[in-house]
C-alpha cells in the first residue's frame, strides 16, 4: 500500500485536475493521496465530489484511494521562506481562508513586479496586457509565468526565479511567520507538517537547527520522504520525529510535470510514492479525509 501526500493541482500551479490525480494514484497503486495546493483549498472546495466522473467516483467511494484535505502555505522566517502543509483541516474556517487568500495576493504581487520591471526593457511585454491575461491552467504555473512563456522569456520554473533575482523582483513584504500558520492550522482542526526541509536547508547542521526550532515552534511532524531528500537527511529525519513522538509523512511533490527541469529532481507520484508503513500518522489525520 502506498501514500503520496504531496500532490498539486490545476488549482495552484500543477497540471493535473483533481480526476486526472485521482486516476494517476488508481493507476500507480496509491491508495491514500493528498492534495496540497500552495495556499489553497479549493480543489476540495469548489470540485469535490460533484465533478466525479464513474471511475473516480467508485473509487472514492471503496476506499481503493483516500483523500485527506491538504494545503501548502508559505511562511517567512529569519531571512528564509519554508512551507508548511496542513492536513485534515477544517476548509469552512474563516481565519484559514483568509491566510491563504493573503497569501495568495503576496505571490501575484511578485509577479506584477517582475513584469513591470521587465517591461522598461522589452518592448514586448506590457503591465497593460498583463492585467488581463489569463493562464491556461493546463500549463501549470501562475499567471506571470504563464505569461512570460508565452512570450519566449522562459521555458521552465528554474529560469522564472532567475529571472526574478535578475531583475531584483524581490518583494519587500514577507510571509506570516510559522508560529502564526500553524496556529491557524491546528485552530482550523489541522496537523502542521514542515514540508521538504531538506531542499530549503543544504547542510546538515542547517537542517538539523532548523527542525529543532520548528518542533519548539509547535510543529505537529515532518515531510521526511521527499525527491530532493538524499538517504542520509530522511534516516536523520525519522529518528528525530521517532525521538519526539512527531508526524512522519513523504510525497512527491506532482506538479504534472510543470516542476521538473532537466538534470533536476524528478517530482512524480510513480517515483515518489511512500509505504504507508514507512509514515507515522495520527488519527486526527484522518478526521477531514474525504
Amino acid at each position: 500500500m502506498f501514500a503520496d501526500l504531496h500532490i498539486h493541482s490545476q488549482y495552484s500551479d500543477g497540471r493535473l485536475t483533481v480526476q486526472d490525480i485521482i486516476k494517476k494514484a488508481i493507476k500507480n497503486q496509491v491508495s491514500l493521496i493528498s492534495i496540497c495546493d500552495h495556499n489553497s483549498i479549493e480543489a476540495y472546495t469548489k470540485e469535490m465530489p460533484i465533478n466525479y466522473d464513474e471511475e473516480v467516483g467508485e473509487a472514492i467511494a471503496t476506499k481503493m484511494v483516500s483523500l485527506v484535505t491538504g494545503t501548502e502555505i508559505q511562511t517567512s522566517w529569519v531571512g528564509m521562506e519554508y512551507h508548511i502543509l496542513g492536513y485534515g483541516l477544517n476548509v469552512d474556517d474563516v481565519a484559514l481562508n483568509a491566510l491563504l487568500q493573503d497569501n495568495r495576493h503576496t505571490c501575484a504581487r511578485r509577479g506584477d513586479l517582475l513584469i513591470e520591471k521587465m517591461e522598461k526593457s522589452n518592448s514586448t511585454l506590457s503591465v497593460k496586457e498583463f492585467s488581463k491575461y489569463e493562464r491556461q491552467r493546463c500549463n501549470g504555473g501562475w499567471n506571470s509565468i504563464d505569461y512570460l512563456k508565452s512570450k519566449g522569456f522562459v521555458n521552465n520554473v528554474r529560469d522564472y526565479f532567475q529571472l526574478v533575482q535578475e531583475y531584483d523582483a524581490v518583494l519587500t513584504q514577507e510571509f506570516p511567520a510559522p508560529q502564526e500558520v500553524i496556529r491557524i492550522i491546528k485552530e482550523a482542526g489541522g496537523l502542521a507538517v514542515l514540508a521538504h526541509l531538506g531542499e530549503s536547508t543544504k547542510e546538515a547542521s542547517d537542517y538539523k537547527e532548523v527542525a529543532e526550532q520548528f518542533r519548539e515552534m509547535g510543529i505537529d511532524g515532518f515531510e521526511c520522504f521527499h525527491p530532493s531528500h538524499r538517504a542520509e537527511i530522511i534516516a536523520w529525519m525519522l529518528e528525530f520525529c521517532r525521538k519526539h513522538r512527531l508526524i512522519v509523512t513523504g510525497g512527491s511533490d506532482d506538479h504534472g510535470g510543470f516542476n521538473n527541469v532537466d538534470g533536476g529532481y524528478v517530482f512524480d507520484m510513480s517515483e515518489g510514492k511512500v509505504e504507508i508503513e514507512q509514515l507515522i500518522l495520527s488519527e486526527q489525520f484522518f478526521v477531514s479525509s474525504v
